[in-house]
């Protein structure tokens, strides 16, 4: 009688030889996967911001209680002066008066940029990003052209303030500057959200009898409504930061605490006031990024 010969079936082997296999008797070695491209694709991301960001972060922490030497001294410095804290308050309103304003201005842009045609829009949305390829401080120094003695923007002020005296070394200088330099951010995020909200919302409001400015009011406004918040928040964390323009067109009373740290750093080499004025600043921009999307109960705004 013939015989069938049985053949033992065996997992073919790995990438590598003996991976994720074991001998009878041995116990299993664990199988080990390659990296994936995604994975690393995803890891290099985290890894340049951890660098560029969280390493500078964490030094200037650790360097804000160690300089000259270790304990609490340097912020004790940087509350009980009252320069810091008239800094703090010029630096903290004009990034407000800023974000507010650049909203304001921004919005009508991103809503006209979102009702025309495609190829008006990518027209448009050039004109609006061309500043973007211009430095920052060559703006300031347009700016500072434009605002002095005799400038172009006295010069049309000149029937209403009766004379041509330049805006210069200003808070108000300071605010228009940067107002133009930050404008391009929130017209883009806006339109981005804009694009998204379907036109059948406000459409089905005017049939049920919501006049036009109702239906703007009711459905279309509080769908963008996070858009302006999130670009509003992101002016105003920028502004906070923000040092060549307030250093160029402002003055010395109109110092931001971007300036003081500058001055600390440069003029009297205090390392450790600077790193806990710069520590300062982050607790505030923090605290009052909360406090606006707790208030607001906007999810998805920008977190530091």
């Amino acid at each position: 009688m013939a015989t069938r010969s049985t053949a033992t079936l065996r997992p073919p082997p790995g990438d590598d030889e003996g991976e994720g296999s074991a001998m009878p008797g041995e116990r299993p070695r664990p199988f080990l996967r390659r990296p994936r491209f995604a994975t690393v694709a995803l890891a290099l991301p985290v890894a340049f911001m951890v660098l560029v960001y969280a390493y500078p972060v964490g030094a200037m922490l650790l360097k804000s209680v160690t300089e000259p030497e270790f304990g609490f001294g340097n912020f004790g410095r940087a509350v009980s002066d009252a320069t810091t804290w008239h800094a703090l308050g010029v630096t903290v309103r004009m990034s407000a008066e800023v974000a507010v304003l650049t909203v304001l201005l921004g919005f009508p842009v991103a809503y006209v940029l979102a009702r025309v045609t495609a190829r008006v829009a990518r027209i448009l949305s050039v004109l609006v990003v061309i500043p973007f390829w211009t430095s920052v401080l060559v703006r300031s120094f347009a700016w500072i052209v434009l605002l002095g003695d005799n400038g172009v923007v006295p010069r049309l002020l000149s029937p209403f303030t009766g004379d041509t005296a330049g805006l210069l070394y200003s808070e108000a200088a300071v605010v228009i500057a940067l107002t133009h330099i930050l404008l391009p951010f929130p017209i883009l995020i806006i339109k981005g959200t804009l694009d998204q909200i379907d036109d059948s919302l406000v459409r089905a409001a005017r049939t049920l009898g919501a006049g036009p400015v109702r239906a703007f009011l009711r459905v279309y406004l509080p769908l963008a409504f996070p858009a302006i918040v999130s670009s509003g928040m992101l002016v105003f964390v920028i502004g906070l930061g923000f040092y060549v323009t307030p250093a160029l067109v402002g003055g010395p009373k109109e110092s931001t605490i971007a300036v003081v740290i500058a001055q600390s750093v440069q003029v009297t080499f205090d390392w450790g006031l600077a790193a806990a004025l710069a520590t300062m600043l982050l607790v505030v921009a923090v605290a009052l990024t909360l406090v606006v999307r707790r208030l607001t109960k906007v999810k998805g705004l920008v977190s530091l």
